[in-house]
């Protein structure tokens, strides 16, 4: 009887094994180790298994218990002679990242082999992933979602025609102006546009006006250029608006031009619990030709639906005549209201606004503009009571560390490692708000999504509680009775979830089962110090995965999100079905996501 390897073959450390330099390369602690039997009586046996830990020539060093017995060996079961004995080797025996020595002996009932087989080496993978975290502070405050908004560019608004629409005399429509008929006792043609202008000049008029500082209805347009928006706000500009008369003869221009011309900043102020908002534009002058006489402009604010949308009374402070002798004599400010009815579900209303300017010696001319990224959101659907949005503007949703640091160091490994980069904004990858059933369009339960890569055991319990990595930790410290539980993301209630179907259902990345997804858990190693790992007891992430899978504290699993989420996120910006936001990550700045193994300490040291 014998236990020596046939056809030459070393032992085999499995199930997901290479061979590297005679070292068997495995890709789980919970190897399957394996030899062949062979006895020449034909008799069944069976094998014992002893491994040790190796030196750094890969000799045999320390023995390993794989069991709590006396020997801390493992045996195989009676297999046939010629047949291949093997052992499962329980979780916790093994580590990561060790280099290990086997060999067996083999038993057939009667006889003990007197000799062991030749010694097979094999290696455990290194860890995929080890970020280093602090305890949960169950005191945190929340965050203020409000402090990670940042403006978005949005395009200068656009000018819009507006009738009469007489040729220009000496200009031209492609360049904008917008022009009146001839004076006929002047022979003067007035004309008017918009101009895009963010020099340092018009920059420092929307800042100090003509004398003190312009009242901001937002105020963090002072001194910021061009047009920017918030969920909640806007700021449109900084552009001139030029009015002119152009001296004519003969039907002819004669080269003389009278120029007029003020720079305009436009702010408006909506309310996430409110129908009622409000439209302020500033009129600062920056020139007014002496020959003009005086010129007068007429500003109206319009909300381009009116069946839905009412204009409250213009309010102005500063008169809106400029005399030519005293041509930077003040600036304009005017505010209005407008209300959406709420007739609908939601409606999206569109600002426009027209300033016409006249003078003595010069007829009418008048430009119109609408800034479409402005575009104004209205709803009775994120919540009963209506209020409107800048919907083109997407949000940040930022998940509080301080309080949860395993499942944001989850989202984030997620977000960073994989290719769909669901939610990350230096991607362009915005995850898509998937509300209530009844508030999306395919009528999908977001706990459907939860249940693919989440599903519940038979007796309801969580998965985690069977399937999840055993040294998941729970904190019943804070949460009496708290459990592992299950984390996945993307976020069960968005259609980048793994879990939501693709084709008309509308998922993004639709898997079959989370056992798809990368596979991590969150485990306190001491007092004071917490690390995600991935599972080390399941084959080592390829990164192609769509998905992420955690084993985790049902307390830091579901504070993460729960109500922080929809109260101060997606409530708190009416996010409707399919609105795009971005999942951001501050306190992970400086981690590396580029090499082999995931490491990172976080906060940073």
């Amino acid at each position: 009887m014998g236990n020596r390897p046939v056809s030459g073959k070393n032992p085999q450390a499995g199930p997901a094994w290479t061979q590297v330099n005679k070292v068997w390369q495995v890709n789980t602690t919970e190897t399957v180790l394996r030899n062949t039997v062979t006895d020449k009586d034909n008799d069944k046996a069976n094998l014992t298994f002893e491994v040790y830990t190796t030196d750094a020539f890969g000799k045999p060093k320390t023995q390993v218990k794989l069991d709590d017995s006396q020997f801390g060996v493992l045996v195989s079961k009676m297999v046939p002679s010629g047949s291949s004995a093997e052992v499962k080797v329980a979780h916790g025996r093994l580590k990561p990242g060790v280099t290990y020595a086997f060999h067996t002996s083999a038993y057939d009932g009667g006889l003990y082999e007197t000799e062991w087989s030749p010694w097979a080496n094999f290696k455990i993978r290194n860890r995929a992933v080890d970020i280093k975290l602090l305890e949960p502070n169950k005191d945190a405050p929340p965050l203020n979602q409000d402090g990670h908004q940042q403006p978005q560019a949005i395009a200068q608004p656009d000018a819009k025609p507006v009738p009469p629409e007489v040729p220009p005399i000496g200009g031209s429509a492609a360049d904008g102006w917008s022009c009146g008929e001839v004076n006929e006792k002047t022979s003067i043609q007035p004309c008017s546009r918009l101009v895009p202008d963010s020099s340092e000049k018009t920059r420092t008029a929307l800042t100090k006006g003509t004398g003190a500082a312009l009242p901001h209805l937002v105020d963090w347009c002072a001194g910021l250029m061009n047009s920017h928006i918030k969920r909640y706000e806007a700021c449109i500009g900084s552009f001139t608006f030029e009015y002119v008369g152009v001296v004519v003869k003969d039907g002819k221009p004669t080269g003389e031009v009278l120029n007029a011309s003020w720079a305009v900043g436009q702010q408006v102020k909506l309310a996430a619990n409110s129908a009622t908002f409000t439209e302020q534009i500033a009129l600062v002058p920056m020139q007014i030709d002496a020959k003009l006489v005086s010129v007068t402009l007429d500003v109206r604010f319009d909300c381009m639906m009116p069946d839905r949308c009412s204009n409250g009374p213009h309010a102005w402070d500063g008169a809106l005549v400029w005399l030519g002798t005293d041509p930077l004599s003040h600036t304009a400010v005017g505010k209005i209201d407008h209300t959406w009815s709420g007739a609908n579900k939601a409606d999206t209303l569109d600002l426009s606004t027209k300033i016409t300017a006249y003078s003595p010696v010069a007829n009418p001319a008048a430009s119109r503009w609408q800034a479409d990224g402005a575009q104004v959101r209205c709803d009775k659907i994120s919540s009963t009571t209506p209020g409107c949005t800048f919907h083109k503007y997407i949000p940040t949703w930022v998940m509080n560390f301080d309080k949860t640091p395993a499942a944001v160091a989850h989202a984030w490994l997620i977000q960073s490692k994989l290719p769909n980069h669901p939610g990350s904004k230096a991607h362009n990858k915005p995850m898509f708000f998937l509300p209530d059933a009844a508030k999306n369009a395919p009528g999908r339960d977001p706990n459907k999504n939860r249940d693919v890569i989440c599903p519940k055991n038979s007796d309801g319990t969580s998965w985690a509680s069977k399937h999840g990595h055993p040294d998941a930790t729970p904190v019943p410290e804070i949460s009496a009775g708290d459990k592992v539980s299950c984390d996945e993301f993307a976020y069960a209630s968005s259609y980048n979830s793994a879990g939501m179907p693709g084709g008309v259902i509308g998922g993004l990345n639709p898997v079959a089962s989370g056992d798809q997804c990368v596979q991590t858990y969150a485990t306190r190693i001491k007092q004071g110090e917490w690390h995600l790992y991935d599972d080390e007891r399941k084959a080592a992430p390829t990164w192609a995965e769509v998905c992420g899978r955690s084993a985790m504290s049902s307390w830091i699993n579901s504070t993460s999100m729960g109500g922080a989420f929809s109260s101060g996120f997606s409530g708190k910006y009416r996010l409707l079905d399919k609105d795009p936001y971005w999942v951001g990550f501050p306190q992970f700045g400086h981690c590396n996501t580029t090499n082999a193994t995931v490491t990172c300490i976080v906060p940073k040291p």
